[in-house]
């Protein structure tokens, strides 16, 4: 075979090589069209055994932390270390602030940057990381001296799989007019809903009752009876997409003790198989009972603007 045609011989290999691949994976998205039920079923564990693993929650966290870290924005020149820079009295051994949660994923860098503390504070007051929210900010420092300045931004949570997520930017000055910070990427992860909290089908009978709240002018409901099919499957459906209540330390807004209690019943003459018991302010901590026993963890989110809305009172 002569050099000219090994050559076109060799091209007509890779190009068939090439296309072969792309119709492989064009066709793994299409239902296999086989003429046996041996290559069927040997094409299914193909295309089961090349699926990559879910990822759990925690590793979805990491994945989304890593992610925060690629949305910082300092000015030019800044350099990355790969640890607390030298001369910042250990101030950003830690992050300026953190998230009491045991689901806590925590990822961290360190910059130096060519200005000083006050300059990279404005700075970072003035470059919000793209689709965040500036969720706090404050300073620190001894005898009235300030050496420490924090800002953090935060992202709307994944529902019922990741709860907080935030960057800290924890900055300290350096000798020589410079400056070191420590960003934090703090993702919490929130633990699968357990079975005991879905509220299973059969309910014909639904009750709503609103209590009292603690200040004046806040007052209840007196209790809402339905037998509408479709707005029982509504309030369940809305409650089994709740994601569980954060485990953990954090800040709620005041609690006013006004409390919402939803019945599920069989029947008019039966007692109820769940009762859903949600706080009205504060976190929004929601309860379900079975049999008068409390499944957990519990549930969050807002329950009772919904239940107020499908059952026309507020």
């Amino acid at each position: 075979m002569n050099a000219k045609r090994f050559l076109k011989v060799a091209l007509a290999l890779v190009l068939s090589g090439v296309f072969g691949a792309l119709a492989g994976l064009i066709g793994a998205g299409r239902p296999a069209h086989a003429t046996g039920r041996g290559r069927s079923a040997t094409a299914a564990r193909l295309t089961a055994s090349a699926r990559p693993p879910a990822l759990s929650r925690s590793e979805l966290a990491e994945r989304d932390a890593a992610h925060l870290l690629g949305l910082v924005r300092l000015p030019p020149g800044s350099k990355r270390v790969d640890s607390g820079p030298s001369g910042d009295g250990k101030l950003l051994s830690s992050p300026g602030e953190t998230i009491g949660d045991p689901n806590l994923v925590d990822l961290h860098r360190f910059f130096v940057v060519a200005a000083s503390a006050t300059s990279l504070d404005a700075f970072v007051l003035s470059h919000r990381p793209l689709g965040s929210k500036r969720s706090g900010y404050g300073t620190g420092g001894v005898y009235g001296n300030t050496d420490q300045w924090f800002v953090s931004y935060s992202w709307p949570p994944v529902s019922t799989v990741l709860d907080s997520r935030t960057l800290v930017f924890s900055i300290a000055g350096l000798p020589g007019n410079r400056s070191g910070v420590r960003v934090d990427a703090e993702v919490t992860w929130l633990p699968a809903k357990p079975p005991g909290d879905l509220i299973p089908k059969g309910a014909k009978v639904l009750t709503a009752v609103l209590s009292d709240g603690l200040n004046p002018g806040e007052s209840g409901h007196a209790p809402v009876t339905t037998t509408d099919p479709a707005k029982i499957e509504a309030i369940r459906d809305f409650i089994n997409s709740l994601g569980v209540f954060p485990p953990g330390v954090r800040h709620c807004p005041a609690e006013l003790g006004q409390n919402l209690t939803v019945s599920f019943a069989k029947s008019s003459d039966s007692a109820p198989f769940d009762v859903v018991v949600a706080d009205a302010s504060g976190c929004e901590g929601i309860t379900v009972l079975r049999h008068g026993h409390a499944i957990q963890p519990g549930l969050s989110g807002a329950l009772v603007p919904f239940v107020e809305h499908e059952l026309g009172f507020s």
